[in-house]
């Protein structure tokens, strides 16, 4: 309810549910070294934190610890100029509430929303942690809560904002924070996958079931937006959302990328598609990603000169990547839209590589049949991408052809068609300039997601 808050049934209370503190278990509390966080935790009985005090401090040292790093996280969110959650008043004296419980593997922590002071903002809310970590795939207890502790403190930031903007923009927005605030910590990596072995599937609409793991993947699109125009652009689109509350969040992006840095959500996402060609074993220093090395490797579809696909989907906000091999003087590439369907945001990339080495990028954009030719005598091979950068939309079909020739009509356009002019090719010593914190562009020279247990999402999904 809007103008104040209503505590969500508290793990303390036999009524909640599963995870929670049982009844009979002595319920303990501490208060973070910064004054802003209280977290709670029992020395015995299930939800039994590791009781270790090596300081003598009657304070168990993995709760200290873990105390210190909430307070590490609010003090990095708030330099990057993010708000803070307003007082919990909800938990009773004013500090943000953490409750260590045992998720029995089942996740490793989740955010739950108490309420809002305003309509749809200004939200605040409660954490649970899991108490110990133990049987998980962290390689510490300090890696464990500084993952845990960045992300879900990351939704409580987003709630400031707003709290339903969907799970591609929590989630992926959540887990390049922990990026941001460690980059040692590995989440990113891991999750980088789940996008990068399915760059077919729509960025702007939320998965469901066995699929959810796109979510925390598409976390490679924010990493990309944060390397590519910086932090800034991230906060203002959670910064927007107060101001246009109805906007999906793909719109609140369009509308921050247009008015402070003279692009577009199409523009920005074909980029994107273009940065995921160097990725895993693909990956070389200045051809995108500054971490790339450790992210999955992109899936292309392999395919054997000629091509001819007659009926390629490709939805709003997604790529279908394409891979034949190289030595041909020239591979022509024509995309044909199905007649009926519109063609603007349509854009064609073909790339020549020789080993990890982006040797030369050809693109070209609708309206209309999208023709290209790419030099790739010296190539081991061609990756070719069809991208689709509307941020809202149904799918649309397409005839995609290829062939180891120089043409303008490698689909056998009828006389009369005329093919787009493609761009001149892209040298591996250039670079693609563009508006962006310090004029990082992409320098174009040239997977399996962890089974690590999934956290459970904010209660506004």
């Amino acid at each position: 309810m809007a103008g104040r808050l209503v505590a969500a049934v508290r793990p303390t209370e036999p009524s909640a549910p599963l995870p929670r503190f049982e009844p009979g278990e002595t319920v303990e509390s501490t208060v973070s070294p910064g004054g802003r966080f209280r977290l709670h935790f029992s020395r015995s009985g299930p939800n039994a934190v590791a009781g270790a005090d090596a300081d003598g401090s009657g304070i168990p040292d993995s709760v200290e610890a873990a105390a210190r790093v909430y307070d590490r996280v609010a003090a990095f969110y708030a330099g990057l100029g993010y708000r803070l959650p307003s007082e919990d008043t909800a938990g009773g004296d004013g500090k943000f509430d953490v409750y260590l419980v045992d998720f029995a593997l089942r996740a490793d922590g989740a955010y739950r929303l108490d309420g809002c002071l305003g309509a749809d903002t200004d939200c605040t809310g409660h954490i649970l942690q899991e108490n110990d970590f133990a049987g998980y795939s962290y390689g510490s207890y300090e890696e464990a809560v500084a993952t845990l502790a960045s992300h879900e403190f990351f939704h409580a930031v987003q709630a400031v904002y707003h709290p339903g903007l969907g799970s591609v923009a929590g989630e992926g927005s959540a887990v390049w924070a922990t990026e941001r605030f460690e980059p040692a910590l590995d989440d990113l990596d891991h999750f980088s996958s789940a996008y990068l072995e399915r760059p077919d599937r729509s960025l702007v609409l939320d998965p469901d079931g066995p699929a959810q793991a796109f979510s925390y993947g598409a976390s490679l699109f924010f990493q990309f937006l944060g390397e590519r125009f910086g932090d800034g652009l991230i906060r203002s689109f959670w910064e927007e959302s107060v101001r246009s509350p109805t906007a999906r969040w793909p719109v609140l992006l369009d509308t921050c990328l247009r008015r402070d840095w003279s692009t577009d959500f199409d523009t920005a996402f074909t980029e994107f598609a273009q940065w995921n060609l160097s990725t895993g074993s693909r990956w070389q220093a200045g051809q995108g990603y500054a971490r790339g090395a450790g992210y999955a490797e992109l899936v292309l579809a392999p395919k054997t000169l000629p091509v001819d696909e007659p009926s390629v989907r490709v939805a709003p906000a997604a790529v279908r990547y394409f891979e034949v091999a190289g030595g041909a003087g020239t591979v022509s590439v024509g995309f044909q839209p199905r007649e009926g369907d519109e063609t603007v945001a349509l854009h064609l990339v073909a790339a020549a590589r020789s080993g990890t080495a982006v040797l030369r990028v050809v693109q070209v954009k609708g309206p209309g049949p999208l023709t290209l030719q790419l030099p790739a005598q010296d190539a081991t091979s061609v990756s070719v991408a069809v991208v689709d950068g509307r941020h809202e939309g149904t799918g649309r079909y397409g005839r995609l052809c290829m062939v180891p020739s120089a043409t303008a009509t490698p689909c056998g356009e009828e006389p009369g068609e005329e093919p787009q002019e493609s761009e001149e090719p892209e040298s591996s010593k250039g670079c693609q300039a563009g508006p962006g914190a310090g004029g990082g562009g992409l320098l174009l020279a040239a997977g399996l997601w962890r089974l690590r247990r999934r956290r459970l999402g904010s209660s506004t999904r």
